[in-house]
């Protein structure tokens, strides 16, 4: 759900100057084929792909032990390197002319070319009952370097200074023709509110709401999923510094996600006061979750996150460290069942996650990984299971339509961003190649209200409301 709402937040913000974060975006050496290139990896990872028979196989198993590794820590089948104390695989994500594949490799190659992935996973036994997972993935994304896509976020954020709410809204449809159609499909722009102060700050404001009943004519499995396992859940988190301030903040509930966030010169300010201070290097973002698994609530409130963030030219990300436990909310006696392996992940070293965009020899890599600590219990048992039952409805059916649907939502963005970029270059007199065509038919008027079969992003021309 992140990664969607990232991109509807880019959409909107980019609206109100294109332009500019497109030029920032080709201004590398690689030029727009390096833009473009992101694009492509994202589109060939998270699209449809073809899952060799061992990776297959060993997907339910990894699902099953994730909160219960004993379960799968003496399958021999599973593990291509095993020692006394630990547990090894690795994944390897590959284009071929059949199209995108992922596989189970002892040692998967190292990613060079554009949209090549490598996951590598270790299970660590460090007592009995209590274990450690490590995931490190890593996905080539072509010589456009961090420091150009940290410009370009820039740019989007000066952009949105520039703008208005009915300008921004227009500008959506005009500038993402075929990702707003695409995106209009399962999501509904409910609010864009940009609000400017006498500090030369600009407020954000962007609701946006699921819609799974959108999927349901081309993608029914995956929008009774969504509906199944989203609309339950509910959330709140919030990015604050050492003083107090908050920086921005994130809610969902009943399927509409909300994002606030303030803006000066650029660069992320704090939500309320002092528009001259820039985001420091270290913030602490506690979140608040809760959902319900079958008849059963959960939640985990006041989630806390120390947050390390990495800005040097050849790298750009974050490391988050959870190392304080929650306050839960769980069925009746559950929680005093559990006892120690609630606490387990967040003593000692506690947990960890982390993103980040790494340049490379090879080229530019985004790269997440995670750390989490498990201490097993028979309730974990339970959870577990109730946990391996939900991926096990996702994958009979709506993994491959939800598959389908990114990798149309990412190739739609990929088009219209090769339009953009050719704009500009002829703006600037700037020759590039971009690396593939795009459709040069433009945008036709059916009696059902679409544009060339495209859905128009649900909200995007929406007159704004009232303030």
């Amino acid at each position: 759900m992140s990664s969607r709402l990232g991109l509807v937040l880019a959409l909107a913000v980019s609206s109100a100057a294109c332009q500019e974060p497109a030029r920032r975006l080709a201004s590398g050496p690689s030029g727009a084929a390096g833009a473009l290139s992101v694009v492509d990896a994202l589109a060939l990872r998270f699209g449809e792909a073809s899952r060799e028979p061992a990776f297959e196989a060993l997907r339910p198993k990894l699902a099953r032990a994730a909160l219960v590794p004993s379960w799968v820590w003496g399958d021999v089948a599973a593990w291509p390197r095993q020692g006394e104390s630990f547990r090894a695989v690795e994944f390897a994500g590959y284009g071929s002319p059949s199209g995108y594949g992922i596989g189970v490799r002892p040692i998967a190659p190292e990613p060079a070319a554009v949209g090549q992935y490598r996951g590598q996973l270790r299970l660590d036994k460090l007592a009995s009952g209590r274990f450690e997972w490590t995931v490190r993935e890593e996905l080539a994304v072509g010589a456009l370097r961090p420091a150009e896509l940290a410009a370009a976020l820039d740019a989007l954020l000066r952009g949105a200074q520039a703008a208005d709410e009915k300008g921004a809204r227009h500008a959506i449809a005009a500038a993402f023709p075929r990702a707003s159609a695409k995106l209009g499909l399962l999501l509904s722009l409910e609010q864009l509110s940009l609000t400017h102060d006498a500090l030369g700050a600009t407020s954000l404001t962007l609701a946006v709401r699921l819609v799974p009943a959108g999927l349901r004519p081309t993608a029914p499995r995956y929008a009774a999923f969504l509906d199944k396992y989203l609309t339950p859940m509910r959330t709140r988190v919030v990015a604050a510094d050492a003083a107090g301030s908050a920086w921005w903040t994130l809610e969902g509930a009943r399927n509409l996600w909300t994002l606030r966030l303030r803006a000066r010169d650029g660069s992320l300010v704090p939500l309320e006061g002092d528009a001259e201070r820039r985001v420091p290097e270290r913030l602490r973002v506690t979140i608040d979750y809760a959902t319900r698994m079958g008849r059963f609530g959960i939640a985990a409130r006041g989630l806390l996150a120390e947050v390390a963030l990495t800005r040097t030219p050849v790298e750009k990300g974050f490391v988050a460290q959870f190392r304080s436990k929650p306050d839960w909310e769980l069925p009746f006696l559950v929680e005093s069942l559990l006892g120690g392996p609630l606490s387990y992940p967040f003593e000692g070293p506690g947990s960890e996650a982390g993103w980040a965009a790494i340049k490379t020899p090879s080229g530019t890599r985004f790269v997440r990984h995670y750390r989490a600590r498990v201490g097993e219990n028979f309730v974990l048992r339970w959870l577990g299971g109730m946990t391996s039952r939900a991926l096990g409805e996702f994958r009979a059916g709506a993994e491959r339509e939800a598959d389908r649907y990114h990798g149309e939502c990412l190739r739609a963005v990929r088009d219209d961003l090769a339009a953009l970029l050719t704009s500009t270059e002829q703006r600037t007199g700037v020759q590039r190649t971009t690396g593939q065509q795009t459709t040069e038919d433009g945008p036709r008027t059916t009696n059902n209200g679409q544009r060339n079969g495209w859905t128009v992003f649900r909200g995007a021309e929406r007159p704004p409301s009232p303030r």
